[in-house]
């Protein structure tokens, strides 16, 4: 009797693993690849008989783990009969947690093969997350503002280096001491940026004489996902000194103690001749 027990017992072990031998599973594609956080992403996999022998009532049984949740479906897929070498293709359709790190993450399957049991896929399947972040960066491209004393103009840039696109951009100047604000207004409403892209505006102010490195603080308001986002921070345009611009050139010095001189020689020369001329 234990001896019929034990045959027995090895007859459902051997149909366990011819099950799981004959049928080979792998991941064809993700979409998209990488995938965002907080995203969806379709995984696409295809399960082949190997074997001659059919395979019927085959199910594959997703088993979610963090970072991901099954979007929408059952976690379950009735593929039914699978002939031999036969090859039939299945998805998934995974919500992948906002909080993901970036990376290859396992997802499980598990495959049941009608009366013949349940057995579980040791290979892991991994997907690829990229976690992207807003990262708004304000800087100032260009300026014709040389030195203090004197009002001109300089281009404010706004780069989108993150990975996502934020909309319903706002940018504010804060006023400073450093400038006085010509332009008619300190607010741009600039509206969505996407992802690798710039935006530029221009501001004309007035800069003390004394005046070589001008503080521009700055106020950019955003939002991503729903979410808003306050950023402030502080730009700095650097300008030289009067003598520094002088020793570069791009300051010409006073004319007028040379025309005076010149007033002064000439004044003398006619005072010298007339005297002489009289003599």
């Amino acid at each position: 009797m234990k001896l019929l027990f034990v045959i027995g017992l090895l007859m459902v072990l051997a149909s366990l693993s011819v099950s799981a031998e004959s049928l080979q599973i792998g991941l064809i594609e993700q979409d998209p690849d990488p995938i965002r956080a907080g995203e969806i992403v379709e995984a696409r996999f295809k399960v082949e008989n190997i074997w001659d022998e059919t395979r019927h009532d085959v199910s594959i049984e997703l088993v979610p783990e963090y970072p991901f949740s099954l979007y929408g479906e059952s976690p379950i897929k009735q593929l039914g009969r699978i002939d031999g070498r036969e090859i039939v293709y299945f998805d998934f359709k995974l919500r992948v947690d906002p909080g993901a790190s970036d990376g290859d993450h396992e997802i499980r399957l598990r495959v049941l093969d009608g009366g013949k049991g349940i057995w579980e896929l040791k290979d892991m399947f991994f997907i690829d997350v990229q976690q992207e972040k807003v990262n708004i960066k304000p800087y100032i491209v260009s300026s014709d503002l040389v030195t203090g004393g004197k009002s001109g103009t300089f281009t404010l840039e706004i780069a989108n280096t993150g990975g996502v696109d934020v909309e319903a951009l706002e940018l504010e100047l804060i006023p400073s001491e450093d400038y006085k604000l010509l332009s008619t207004s300190n607010y741009v409403y600039i509206g969505d940026v996407e992802s690798d892209d710039t935006e530029s505006e221009d501001f004309t102010i007035y800069v003390g004489e004394d005046i070589t490195d001008v503080r521009i603080p700055i106020r950019l308001l955003y939002e991503y996902e729903d979410h808003p986002y306050d950023q402030q921070t502080e730009l700095v345009l650097h300008l030289l000194t009067r003598k520094e611009a002088k020793q570069v050139g791009l300051v010409q010095g006073s004319s007028a103690p040379a025309i005076i001189g010149v007033i002064v020689v000439g004044i003398v020369a006619i005072y010298l001749i007339r005297r002489y001329r009289r003599r």
